[in-house]
């Protein structure tokens, strides 16, 4: 089942706190069993950042679970993390406490904002897959996510490209500065 599908219908019985906290349970155990997995990714929703008991409990899991939980990245999609920015701030705060990765995905739609990236603590972005479709024949874009890196990267943030396709996108993205990338292109390390 397809998360589009059931997320929404989370979102208004307000459950999505609840299927965070067994999606990073998951997410950990995952971490527990393969110690040589560098990291797994799992998205946090908008809606569990204001969630102040869901932030308790999120933060009491990762204690609990040590190493693992170093190995784990936690993300918040760009546009819940900018309409929830205190929560998300106070959020980036404590999950760095517990030793986790924190980061944006889909990012750059609200590029203006990119000066509340500084003093989050972020360890990553991922940008949106639209900037980087095609890459390799856009200058523009090109231009665009070149600056984007120099400035990500001046404040210490690795920058990760989703929804990598191709081979030619996969290139392109390096030659701009890009840290790491997701999606069908990516081949997993022999």
């Amino acid at each position: 089942l397809p998360a589009g599908r059931f997320l929404p219908i989370a979102e208004r019985l307000r459950l999505t706190s609840r299927l965070d906290l067994s999606a990073v349970a998951l997410g950990l155990a995952e971490l527990a069993d393969k110690p040589t997995l560098k990291g797994l990714a799992v998205n946090l929703s908008a809606s569990s950042l204001q969630d102040k008991d869901f932030r308790v409990k999120l933060q009491s899991q990762l204690r609990q679970h040590g190493e693992p939980a170093r190995r784990l990245w936690l993300e918040v999609a760009e546009n819940g993390a900018l309409s929830h920015f205190d929560d998300f701030r106070d959020l980036c705060m404590e999950l760095k406490a517990c030793g986790c990765r924190v980061g944006i995905e889909h990012f750059g739609r609200q590029f203006s904002q990119i000066g509340l990236l500084h003093g989050l603590g972020l360890d990553y972005i991922k940008v949106d897959a639209s900037f980087v479709r095609g890459l390799e024949a856009s200058p523009g874009n090109q231009a665009f996510l070149k600056g984007l890196c120099s400035i990500v990267h001046g404040i210490g943030i690795q920058v990760i490209a989703e929804g990598v396709v191709s081979e030619a996108e996969l290139q392109a993205l390096a030659g701009v500065g890009f840290d790491g990338a997701t999606g069908p292109a990516v081949k997993e390390p022999a």
